[in-house]
């Protein structure tokens, strides 16, 4: 049986593991990648609230850091709040 301290340095693990394998954050939109989004979000609420233990947050915060790397990018590059390169028009069927 594993204690929660095992449990959670194994969901950790499976993250990074995640993030290292497939270059990118695991998706709300896939069910076998949906366990480690919840954890990651279950511990993100844990951190704004100031109850995830001290070790725990350590090494949450690498986990962040390792996440921000692989963070979406927009297609639209913003300069100043505006659209650097206008995106295409939409053409109708026929057009």
């Amino acid at each position: 049986m594993m204690t929660q301290d095992q449990r959670w340095t194994m969901m950790w693990q499976k993250y990074m593991d995640f993030l290292h394998n497939n270059k990118r954050r695991p998706s709300k939109y896939q069910p076998e990648e949906r366990d480690l989004v919840n954890w990651a979000k279950h511990n993100r609420k844990l951190v704004n609230k100031g109850v995830l233990k001290a070790d725990r947050k350590t090494r949450f915060d690498q986990l962040v850091a390792e996440a921000e790397k692989y963070q979406r990018v927009n297609q639209h590059q913003y300069v100043n709040g505006e659209t650097a390169s206008p995106p295409t028009p939409l053409r109708r069927r026929g057009e």
